[in-house]
């Protein structure tokens, strides 16, 4: 036992203080053997937060050597005391000790949260015996139980954000991580002589993260609290719709089939990301900026959705009936395809194309031309397309067809409870955590209707990490007969294609002047206020009708699907897709897939603009490039230090060149030679 420097945050100032540190030989044990036990099915958890986490070093490697990585800090702690390690034979005691003071068995179970659980897992997995995983991929842990009494969670799931964040969005967190203080580039070792602002950063990373779960164990114990984030308001959303058992036949009624849920996958893309070739590559000054508020809750509150039976419909009657009031989804071959529209958008992904002719022109990921698609698309999908696109002919098979409807009113109800509490509480003082945690549950409310059903799942069994392919219509049987069920798939699928219309009406008003656009927000030249403004008196009828909208604390309505200023940038200039530089109160900021946006604005800060281009290379970009070795126990040797390690993950950090493809520079040069696409 010995006392450490560490810092608290307190009324946003920094106190440095102090605080005593275990180790695995003097570690208080007993101290947590009386503690309150919670059940959850026939397991006793501790109801007492507990938080984990080790520091490492990686080594790049060269022509000769793999990049790997080894442990030379741990640290753990209970509620409010923190044991620290720097070997893993000093672990292993531990774990050890504290499975027999604490009683622990497979019956009795301690949770442990993790921030990055997949992190330190694959540094950890060699020294214990693993089961009853849980993951969301390969290697994706969430959840796994070691030596059938230690269940390690993902906290990292459970919140969405980093530590930094998450200890900034709880209640009575006062240990904040300390990560400006860092170095992480040195290399350490198990004999490494630690600084106290070193020991300060792990202290506070367990410390921390414990406030943050004993935060969350106000409204769950221990043995109630979800996996995810989106297990909180998939929570509150399910008792809302038990309340009318009518939902639960509508779930029923419209139950996808094996086929249907196949076309519903094949058709399911996010939110529309494209830079405008004619404006990409140059230096655009006075571009504004228009973000759509709440996109995704917008639609759900505003917009139809199938809500009826599913009906395979003649293939021929989708050219001779008119399917107003029905939503449809089909197979579609499409000869002669030409982009015609103006926003420089092309709507058709080549990623969802199921087949496309070798003739194609694509404009970053986007087609302006085949001689012939093949894609399942929704109706909405089509509508845009036919106004979109010149077709020479158009053949429709597998048409599936199900009445529009609204979502259900106790649906539509939870979210304007969350889109409210937000609203009302945004900039209160005194109110951050609340206004936090519902801004989350809003967000988190489009991401839960879009659950894989029929997902195949992956297991950590015997040290290795392996795949179970899902049956379909088992899955999907599975699903609808459970009475906790009550999300449509189709609605997950309809929510971002209603957004992405809405996004479309935007910038089919913008036309030419549309330099790039992002899911809810549309960047341009000229004015065109007036043309917001029209679609903005639109949606506010739309949601003055439909409740719609929520008070702010001064009493102003707040609309959902308003289009609104997001900025007014000096300069700007997009190289294409999450790949562009803003110059804003004279401070250059970066978006770039693969560059921490701190890296991007300082380097550009020094550079400026005009080094945003092709060939242009950020060095320490912030973008960590993973390097899996799944070597069992060993040691190593590392200045002199002799360590026992095992399965390792080295996240190198590496530079990133500002690129594009050939075929995209030579479509923009066209571009740019005549001001308009060529084919």
């Amino acid at each position: 036992m010995r006392k450490i420097k560490t810092i608290q945050v307190q009324n946003g100032k920094e106190i440095e203080g102090s605080d005593v540190v275990y180790s695995v030989y003097d570690f208080p044990y007993k101290r947590f053997l009386m503690a309150e036990t919670v059940r959850k099915h026939n397991i006793s958890y501790l109801n007492v937060p507990s938080a984990y986490d080790i520091e490492t070093t990686n080594i790049r490697g060269d022509a000769k050597q793999r990049p790997f990585s080894f442990m030379y800090q741990w640290q753990w702690c209970i509620v409010d005391t923190v044991v620290f390690g720097r070997r893993w034979e000093e672990w292993e005691k531990f774990v050890k000790r504290m499975e027999k003071e604490l009683q622990l068995n497979e019956h009795r179970r301690l949770a442990v949260y993790v921030h990055n659980l997949p992190f330190e897992f694959q540094f950890m997995r060699k020294f214990g015996i693993f089961t009853d995983s849980f993951l969301t991929d390969n290697r994706k842990v969430i959840r796994v139980l070691m030596n059938s009494c230690i269940e390690f969670r993902c906290s990292y799931a459970l919140s969405n954000m980093s530590l930094q964040k998450f200890c900034e969005n709880e209640r009575g967190v006062s240990y904040y991580k300390l990560s400006d203080t860092y170095d992480y580039e040195k290399i350490r070792t198990a004999d490494t002589p630690l600084t106290e602002n070193e020991e300060a950063y792990y202290y506070n990373d367990v410390r921390g993260l414990c406030q943050c779960i004993e935060s969350k164990m106000q409204e769950d114990n221990i043995a109630q609290m979800p996996l995810t984030s989106t297990g909180y308001v998939r929570r509150d959303f399910r008792k809302a719709m038990k309340k009318n058992s009518r939902n639960r036949k509508i779930l029923l009624d419209t139950a996808l089939t094996p086929e249907l849920y196949t076309m519903m996958k094949e058709e399911f893309r996010g939110g529309d990301v494209h830079a405008n070739i004619r404006w990409a590559r140059q230096r655009i000054e006075n571009v504004k900026s228009k973000d759509l508020q709440s996109s995704y809750p917008a639609a759900m509150m505003l917009d139809e959705f199938p809500m009826g039976k599913w009906l395979k419909a003649n293939d021929k009657s989708y050219f001779t009936r008119d399917w107003k009031g029905y939503a449809q989804i089909f197979r579609v071959r499409m000869l002669g395809v030409k982009y015609i529209g103006d926003c420089g958008n092309p709507y058709i992904s080549l990623s969802k194309c199921t087949k496309i002719t070798k003739d194609r022109v694509i404009d970053n990921g986007r087609v302006l031309y085949a001689s012939v698609i093949e894609a399942t698309i929704n109706d909405i999908d089509m509508y845009i397309i036919r106004r979109e696109y010149s077709i020479e002919d158009i053949y429709v098979k597998d048409l599936y067809v199900s009445e529009y409807g609204e979502l259900p009113q106790e649906y539509k109800d939870e979210l304007m409870i969350y889109f409210r509490m937000k609203t009302e509480l945004k900039g209160i003082a005194g109110k951050e955590y609340e206004y936090m945690k519902s801004k989350n549950k809003v967000n988190s409310s489009y991401g839960m209707a879009v659950t894989d059903i029929a997902k195949d799942s992956w297991e950590y069994i015997n040290g290795e990490y392996k795949r179970a392919d899902t049956n379909l219509k088992e899955a999907l049987a599975k699903y609808y007969k459970n009475n906790n069920s009550f999300l449509a798939y189709q609605w997950g699928v309809w929510i971002p294609a209603r957004a992405r219309l809405r996004l479309r009406e935007g910038l089919w008003r913008v036309g030419k002047d549309n330099v790039y656009d992002d899911t809810d927000s549309i960047k341009h030249v000229g004015n065109h206020e007036s043309d917001f403004n029209e679609l903005n008196a639109d949606t506010i009828k739309k949601c003055e009708e439909k409740g719609a909208y929520a008070y702010d604390r001064n009493g102003k309505k707040q609309y959902l699907g308003i289009w609104d200023d997001d900025g007014n940038y000096q300069e700007f200039k997009a190289l294409g897709s999450k790949k562009y530089i803003v110059k804003e109160k004279d401070i250059y900021k970066t978006t770039i897939a693969g560059v921490a946006k701190s890296v991007g604005k300082k380097y550009f800060n020094i550079h400026g603009i005009d080094a945003f281009d092709i060939g242009t290379t950020i060095p320490n970009s912030g973008h960590l490039v993973a390097t899996y070795n799944d070597d069992d126990i060993h040691y190593i040797e590392v200045d002199g230090c002799r360590m026992k390690t095992a399965s390792n993950v080295a996240l190198i950090d590496g530079d990133y060149t500002l690129g594009v493809t050939n075929e995209w520079l030579d479509l923009w040069q066209k571009a740019v030679d005549k001001q308009e696409y060529l084919w």
